[in-house]
């Protein structure tokens, strides 16, 4: 164990007695900084500790580098021996880090943070301080994580957190370190970026991450920015509270607006800085989401400041901004909640830890062709077949799922096998999430992405990175799915085809059938685009099937959300112009008994409902038997297979449209 002396140095404290009014640091100012650390060597760690518990935190510090940042010809960034750092980091060791003490082995590498100064500066020009973190205190903090995984982790689960400075640098890492390390992140049992907002837009963004939405899901990020009333009152800036922000309350674990008082208030930690000893105390501290700030308000008693260091508090964090306090006065909570999510997270151990599938082996992947007789390629995403309500079960089902195994011969019978004619079809296995896990996730969120954006989202991205390197050949290929293969996909659209152009180019189109593609969606993406009619290419082809019985009951369906658009699978129009069946080039129907399959006519009308988002037929098929999620007349399970010859053509069509060009 290698720790540092202490001393009590409370962060909201420090910025309100030491930062001047006016930086007197010139732009033209040579600064130096420097070497990088070296993290194989102790002195680059402020504590390594030993190994006694089963799960480790990684804590990144805030800012502590204020009033010497603005000194003339002040470096930008703090040097590894800067002594207002040092100490700095000193008390907030036992101030913040130490809560995480008590459940997890608590690693704390030292590192070049930005001064308060530049980041200001970089703030006021960005309205964020990423471009002051991208650089040296980036590169550090992910060479020190490159070393803490490959010489002290030894594959254990782990949490990340910091505050301040060290919550903007966890939410960088978590949009890009981890993003590029997934076989870190499946171990990650949650992330706590407190003191720093986690935004709406941050959120769409990175679909692998998840907010958490209660006190013991894990896999998430937890975070809150804490103020008093006359913030919320007076409408105040705050440099840490961006717009559209989210907070969950650190007491009941809520996000709505439901108060918690203070005597749910597990005890707050306070600072004597005559003595420099801490103590748990009672500071009335309750706690309340503000829903339009996105923040949580407190009526917490703290020390009085003099009419000074109150006036430059007030120019960073308002008038009654607490972001000093983000741990300190939540202290036992916060320690309380850690050890619940690592206890839920082991009690999933078998889960959690599941090797994520290797796509080189062949038992990995459900369809390869045995050749490539095609010149494209489709890759297919399966519906929901695990359903995961029994006690015990895990939220996502193991390869080796029996329900999968049996249901997928069936999908591939009247689903995926419309692309075979026209494409090589590839159909990787995924570790997929159960319809309870997804319920439970829709009824919290208002959609199911959350469940689907941790392991699911990661196999099917590394089946992608395996197609692509080794199966693809430069060839142009169309992706689908059905119901959540769709939602998936709707992700796999916004986030690894944003992130991979040198693929999504060679997209001849994408199908995510039986999920809803919004408007808002594609508003938020705007490289992706709705087809327009039967031939264009590069485009996404989705509706949902619903009959006349949804619309006139105006039934809740949970796979259509607000401002969904679908498209006519007949006749190609986005309007209300009527399909009659007749144009129905015919429809799969499969044998139970025998599992055979055959081409009928069974009626399979098609008529877009602007309104619903949805296409309504009047086709001879039973309804989903899902009415209380679904309506009493969905036909979720034949999106396909209602219009299966009418798709088979339409991707041939799509297909000689993109080789013309």
């Amino acid at each position: 164990m290698k720790k540092k002396a202490v001393a009590m140095i409370a962060a909201g404290a420090m910025i309100a007695s030491m930062v001047p009014a006016v930086s007197a640091y010139s732009d033209e100012t040579e600064v130096s900084v420097s070497e990088a650390p070296d993290y194989s060597k102790e002195e680059c760690w402020f504590q390594i500790p030993e190994i006694t518990k089963d799960v480790d935190t990684f804590y990144i510090y805030a800012t502590e580098y204020i009033a010497g940042s603005f000194e003339e010809g002040a470096p930008d960034y703090a040097t590894l021996d800067n002594a207002e750092m040092l100490q700095g980091v000193s008390g907030e060791y036992v101030l913040h880090a130490t809560t995480f003490e008590d459940s997890t082995n608590l690693f704390l590498p030292y590192y070049r943070q930005a001064g308060l100064r530049y980041a200001g500066e970089i703030h006021k020009k960005t309205g964020d301080v990423d471009a002051a973190l991208l650089g040296i205190p980036y590169d550090d903090i992910t060479a020190a994580l490159d070393y803490y995984f490959e010489n002290y982790n030894d594959g254990r689960p782990f949490i990340i957190a910091g505050h301040s400075q060290g919550s903007a640098m966890t939410l960088l890492l978590l949009r890009t370190y981890f993003k590029d390390h997934p076989e870190y992140y499946k171990r990650m049992v949650a992330a706590y970026p407190i003191g720093y907002s986690v935004t709406d837009e941050y959120l769409a963004a990175n679909p692998h991450l998840k907010f958490a939405t209660g006190e013991t899901d894990t896999g998430v990020i937890v975070s809150w920015n804490t103020e008093g009333p006359k913030n919320v009152e007076t409408n105040a800036h705050n440099v840490v509270v961006l717009p559209n922000t989210r907070s969950i309350n650190p007491l009941n674990w809520k996000l709505d607006e439901t108060y918690a008082p203070a005597s749910e208030n597990l005890g707050s930690l306070i600072a004597n800085e005559e003595t420099g000893e801490v103590e748990i105390g009672d500071l009335g501290a309750d706690a309340q989401i503000n829903l339009a700030r996105g923040v949580v308000v407190t009526n917490a008693k703290t020390a009085p400041m003099d009419d000074e260091s109150a006036k430059v508090a007030a120019e960073f964090f308002g008038p009654d901004g607490h972001h000093g306090e983000d741990y300190t006065f939540f202290y036992n909570n916060i320690k309380d909640n850690v050890a619940k999510r690592v206890e839920a997270y082991m009690a999933n151990a078998d889960e959690n830890t599941d090797e994520a599938p290797d796509y080189s082996e062949a038992e990995c992947w459900y369809k390869i062709p045995e050749e490539i007789t095609k010149d494209v390629d489709t890759f297919y995403i399966y519906s929901t077949m695990y359903f995961g309500a029994n006690e015990g079960d895990p939220d996502c089902a193991p390869l080796d799922n029996a329900e999968v195994l049996e249901n997928i011969d069936v999908e591939h019978a009247i689903k995926s096998s419309v692309f075979e004619d026209s494409t090589n079809l590839f159909i990787p296995f995924y570790r997929q999430a159960g319809m309870s896990f997804a319920l439970r996730e829709m009824e919290k969120t208002g959609s199911i992405d959350s469940a689907l954006s941790g392991i699911p989202y990661q196999d099917i991205t590394a089946a992608l990175d395996y197609y692509f390197e080794n199966c693809n050949e430069g060839r142009p290929f169309v992706i689908a799915g059905h119901s959540q293969g769709a939602a998936i996909l709707r992700l796999v659209l916004q986030g690894y085809f944003k992130d991979h152009p040198e693929y999504y180019e060679r997209m001849v189109a994408a199908y995510p059938i039986g999920y809803s593609v919004t408007e808002e969606y594609l508003a938020a993406n705007p490289h992706l685009k709705f087809a327009t009619g039967e031939s264009d290419t590069g485009v996404i082809i989705s509706w949902n099937t619903e009959g006349p019985k949804n619309v006139e009951e105006n039934a809740t369906n949970a796979l259509v959300l607000p401002n969904a658009i679908s498209i006519n699978p007949l006749n190609w129009k986005l309007d209300e112009t009527y399909a009659p069946s007749s144009e129905n080039l015919g429809s799969i129907v499969i044998d139970e008994k025998t599992g055979t399959t055959e081409i009928r006519d069974i009626g399979g009308d098609a008529q877009v409902n602007l309104a619903r988002g949805t296409v309504i037929t009047n086709a001879d098929a039973v309804p989903n038997d899902m009415a209380e999620y679904t309506g009493p007349q969905s036909y979720h399970q034949d999106d396909y297979s209602i219009f299966y010859n009418n798709i088979k053509d339409n991707v041939a069509k799509r297909i000689a449209a993109y080789q013309a060009k």
